[in-house]
């Protein structure tokens, strides 16, 4: 009696379903025809960027590029040099580097560092009142040599002659 039931339950529902999927297959000259009339209705790619007014942040753009600047120091060749290139486009003249309350070397004109950055997550922006102070991250991982280390990090910088500079890296 159930396999009676089932099988008729399965035949009425089969024929459903292969009339549901069988949809017509549209020839080359007809999908030439829907995108050229999708083009003409549709509006010009520049108008929808200017009605929605983008938010400038040249400080977290800045942090950003010292960051992966940072990252990428430890590659081979020109992207390793690119990477000091664009760390030290990013900062100040003299970047102070604190891991879990001690100082390490940083020096970018040498191209020196004790530590590496290996990601990061979160940029925020760190304000003291209204105030942009830089931006902090709710995670940065560290290579010391040999050890990792990762925890909270924050990007002091300053606005100099209208560019903004990265001028100390403080990680938990």
């Amino acid at each position: 009696m159930t396999r009676t039931i089932l099988l008729a339950a399965l035949l009425c529902v089969s024929p459903a379903f292969a009339e549901e999927q069988a949809a017509p297959t549209p020839t080359p000259d007809k999908v030439e025809k829907q995108e050229a009339a999708a083009a003409k209705a549709a509006p010009a790619p520049a108008a929808a960027p200017a009605a929605a007014p983008a938010e400038s942040r040249p400080y977290v753009d800045a942090a950003i590029a010292f960051l992966k600047g940072l990252a990428h120091t430890g590659r081979a060749g020109d992207a390793g040099e690119q990477g000091w290139t664009d760390a030290k486009d990013n900062a100040a003249e003299k970047v102070t580097l604190k891991v879990a309350g001690k100082e390490l070397a940083l020096d970018l004109a040498a191209k020196k560092a004790d530590a590496r950055v290996v990601k990061f997550q979160k940029v925020s922006t760190l304000r003291d009142g209204t105030a942009v102070k830089g931006v902090s991250l709710d995670n940065v991982e560290l290579k010391l040599g040999a050890d990792s280390h990762s925890g909270k990090g924050t990007l002091l910088m300053e606005e100099k002659d209208g560019k903004w500079v990265v001028t100390s890296l403080e990680v938990e």
